[in-house]
Order: C-alpha cells, then sequence, then structure tokens
C-alpha cells in the first residue's frame, strides 16, 4: 500500500487534543539543548488543561529529572521500558516497568554482554555516554559525542536485530533491548491507566504524537494524529507510515509550531 507523504501543518486542527504524546532528541531539543521557548510552549500547554507525555529513549536517569523538573504528565522512557509519573498527592515519582524485576536483572545482563562484545569488535561501537544511567536497554553513540557513518549505523542495526534484540535508530541513538513492548505499546498501556482513573473512555482523536525519527515509527503507526518536526524530512522513505503533517521548523521550534495550534483550539470539557 502506497503511503502519502506528509502535509505542511495547517493552520487550523480539526480536533482538539487532550493528551500529546512527543519524543524528546530532536523534537524537543534541538542542536542538544531545549529551547527556552518550547519549555514556555510546554508549561502553556499544561496550563490550558493538554497533558504532554514524553515517549523517548532516553535513559531512566534522564527521565527522572524530566518528570520531577518539567511540565509535563508522565514521561514513557528507554523505549517503552517503564513510565514515570509524580503522584499528584504526594509528590512521589512512580515507576510503573512492562517486565518483572528479575527479568529485567537477567536481561540487563545479556545486553550488556552484546554490548561490550560489538564494542570490542567494531571501532564505530561506542557506548552513550548515559550508559550507566539506563536500567533496561543498551544504547550505541551515532550521534552525540561520536559521529558514525549511516553504512556503519546499518551494520550495528542489522548485528543486533539478527541477535533478535530489538533495535531502533533514533537521530542521535542507536537502542536496542529485549521485550515485546516498545513506545506505542507503552503508550497505549499509560492511555488505558490514564482512561481507569477518569472513568471515562479516551477518544482516538483526543491523542496525538510528534517525533522525528525513525525511531517514532510505531507511533506514527499507533496514532492517527501524527505529526512530525521537519528534520524528520531525512527519516520519510524508510518510515512505513510517515507522520500525517510536518512543520516548517526543526526541532524544539517545531515543537512550538505544533502546541500554537493546539492552545488555539478549543478544549473538550468532557
Amino acid at each position: 500500500m502506497m503511503t502519502l507523504p506528509p502535509l505542511p501543518l495547517p493552520a487550523q486542527l480539526d480536533q482538539p487534543i487532550r493528551y500529546l504524546f512527543t519524543d524528546v532528541d530532536d523534537t524537543l531539543t534541538w542542536e542538544g539543548r531545549l529551547p527556552a521557548a518550547t519549555f514556555a510552549a510546554l508549561d502553556r500547554l499544561q496550563r490550558a488543561g493538554i497533558q504532554v507525555i514524553p515517549v523517548t529513549g532516553a535513559c531512566a536517569g534522564w527521565c527522572d529529572c524530566i518528570v520531577r523538573t518539567w511540565p509535563v504528565t508522565a514521561v514513557i522512557g528507554e523505549n517503552g521500558a517503564f513510565w514515570m509519573q509524580q503522584d499528584e498527592t504526594t509528590g512521589l515519582v512512580q515507576r510503573h516497568y512492562r517486565l518483572s524485576e528479575k527479568k529485567r536483572h537477567v536481561q540487563a545482563m545479556q545486553l550488556g554482554h552484546m554490548q561490550q562484545q560489538l564494542i570490542d569488535r567494531y571501532s564505530f561501537a561506542h557506548a552513550t555516554a548515559d550508559q550507566p544511567y539506563r536500567e533496561t536497554d543498551i544504547a550505541f553513540d551515532i550521534g552525540q559525542q561520536q559521529q558514525v557513518s549511516p553504512e556503519d549505523q546499518q551494520t550495528l542495526l542489522l548485528l543486533l536485530q539478527s541477535s533478535g534484540i530489538q533495535a531502533r535508530l533514533s537521530s542521535i541513538h542507536i537502542n536496542a533491548w529485549l521485550g515485546n513492548y516498545d513506545k506505542a505499546s507503552t503508550a497505549r498501556a499509560w492511555l488505558e491507566q490514564e482512561a481507569l482513573q477518569r472513568g471515562l473512555p479516551i477518544e482516538e482523536d483526543e491523542v496525538a504524537f510528534i517525533g522525528d525519527s525513525g525511531n517514532d515509527d510505531a507511533m506514527f503507526e499507533q496514532f492517527s494524529n501524527s505529526f512530525g518536526v521537519a528534520n524528520i524530512a531525512r527519516f520519510l522513505d524508510s518510515l512505513p507510515q510517515p507522520p500525517r503533517f510536518i512543520t516548517s521548523a526543526n526541532g524544539g521550534f517545531g515543537f512550538v509550531e505544533l502546541a500554537e495550534r493546539l492552545l488555539a483550539a478549543p478544549i473538550r470539557t468532557s
């Protein structure tokens, strides 16, 4: 089935959005920094009653910082391994894992062994600087502190996948994990919990996602209200399902464009 290229972000959106899932690296950030305008947009969305949930390959350590200090509702981290959320009453951060502690421990050892083998064998295989703060996956640096050619990126990706490991390519990392989950399935699990707590179903058109790379493919397939920031252009040919719309600006500045459209739309009261 032939897919259509994304359309330019319209001046007005058809439906008001209550829940916005967003990637972090090169979607909220740009050139390694979180623009002040992006943080301000997150704050405005929260104040308007639009819940923002970052869905990222970032490590547990960073996710813990984000959920405590950013104006967001929850954070889904390490490509769907868990979500973190502050209790509204106590302020304590609660962690919800997709796999048991025992299974996570065994898999962490297996993944660590695989990562070391690849680092020892290939000069272009480098663990990310945040690897010590990861709980459930391994990550290779391909564009953050190390620059790895597209050919070598594919070599690493195929080696991991041929070993039965789930692996995804983002704009800066290759993330790899064991477990039958991904960003989209955990986003769905979070929505199910939210619906239970609300005592009301969540309609499909209340939910949207914005991302920037191939690592977001499952989210683009899962949610019909999907958006890409402008820098997703280099990944479009490899995406089975591209986003519905694309912003004119890159990274966090593109996120601000979408935030302005969401804030201009009426918010559901029920």
